[in-house]
């Protein structure tokens, strides 16, 4: 029998019935999370404790020179996968004592009533404070066992080994029978070894290669879909709302991404922002007659109060390099002056880039022209060589 997905408790619950059971179930969340922390001052860099990107990266600068080699793993549909019986008792067990009389209340009450919500035995939402805890706490005597160095959010593991031979040794004495007994399984795309200097390894959104980080190529391309999303003609929008839309996306990826070499990456992503919202402003009905200037220009930007990602890293790099005081008021005017160059300079980019795709278009055009061209002079040719010979 085939189950229905929209029944599975890791899609949204009804809005209803998360807000009858929401403060309880906070208050689960926060107890088991007080409990947990305590164990994992032995793992500073867990992600249920410290989830600051910069610092994961740091980690990873400083773990790989001592540590070349690494295992790189996630498990299949980790969420769907949780089985009820197995998550209680991973808890029970979790502290090594006898539980306490709170929280076998906890356990034999709250949590079994939020488990309800799925009729197969397993699974558990993925929109809750409470799931996010339990995620991390049906892993985490794993995350004990582990003796390397390691990197984990939710599912997604990074191990950091001496050598290849130990990558081998951690993942079929400690990891593989682990998710046995908890009836996991590894994503096989996922699942990968190598040296760091040699080998790519992603996490987390990053690409690591020879010391190096940048942003992963597949989520540039969901941050573009995400804004073609919001600049589609078909949404009948104010233009404040799609403002307001492209700053979230624009603060949300440019914050996460501040603390790498982008610079680059980010002119170019602010140039198809630009363009995109040219577009919209310029087929837009609504807007042209508000919009005077759809060229972007930086008074335009101003009084539109769009983001910049250039300007959040630019942000970012000042005040992790300060400048002392006594320069500081020196440099104020130029630093005015690199802002707004900067800024035409992403202004002339977005032009450029659409220039380019008029160009293309016109090129093959002329192409075509020519090729017509030079057929017609052939079949000229052609018959005047015929009126040649019947003379």
């Amino acid at each position: 029998m085939t189950h229905k997905t929209n029944n599975l408790p890791y899609f949204n619950q009804p809005q209803e019935l998360s807000r009858s059971k929401s403060k309880k179930e906070h208050m689960l969340a926060k107890f088991l999370l007080r409990k947990i922390k305590p164990r994992l001052k032995k793992l500073p860099e867990h992600y249920m404790i410290q989830s600051v990107p910069y610092k994961n990266i740091d980690f990873i600068k400083e773990k790989s020179k001592s540590y070349p080699y690494f295992l790189r793993f996630d498990i299949r549909l980790y969420y769907p996968s949780i089985n009820h019986a197995l998550l209680i008792k991973e808890i029970e067990t979790m502290f090594g004592k006898e539980p306490s009389r709170r929280m076998k209340k906890h356990l034999s009450d709250i949590l079994p009533q939020y488990l309800s919500s799925s009729p197969y035995s397993k699974g558990i939402s993925t929109d809750s404070t409470l799931s996010y805890v339990l995620s991390g706490a049906f892993l985490f005597n794993l995350d004990l066992k582990i003796p390397q160095p390691f990197l984990r959010f939710v599912d997604d593991y990074l191990i950091f080994c001496k050598n290849k031979k130990e990558a081998e040794t951690m993942l079929k004495s400690i990891v593989a029978p682990k998710f046995k007994r908890l009836n996991l399984e590894i994503n096989e795309k996922k699942l990968k070894s190598g040296k760091f200097h040699k080998d790519k390894v992603d996490f987390i959104g990053f690409d690591y290669y020879a010391s190096y980080f940048t942003i992963k190529e597949s989520k540039k391309e969901n941050f573009k879909n995400k804004i073609i999303k919001i600049t589609h003609l078909t949404k009948k929008k104010p233009v404040e709302a799609i403002i307001k839309q492209l700053n979230n996306q624009i603060l949300g990826f440019g914050h996460y991404y501040k603390h790498i070499s982008c610079k680059k990456d980010f002119e170019e992503l602010d140039s198809f922002i630009r363009m995109r919202l040219r577009r919209y402003l310029s087929r837009n009905k609504d807007s042209k007659n508000t919009q005077g200037n759809l060229l972007l220009t930086n008074n335009t930007i101003r009084s539109i109060e769009l983001k910049s990602l250039v300007e959040i890293k630019e942000k970012y790099d000042s005040k992790k390099n300060p400048i002392s005081q006594k320069t500081t008021k020196k440099t104020t005017q130029s630093s005015k002056t690199i802002n707004v160059s900067n800024m035409l300079n992403l202004e002339q980019k977005a032009h450029i880039y659409e220039q380019k795709l008029i160009l293309k278009e016109l090129s093959q055009l002329t192409s075509l022209v020519k090729a017509i061209n030079e057929r017609m002079i052939h079949l000229e040719h052609k018959v005047d060589n015929n009126k040649k010979k019947k003379r």
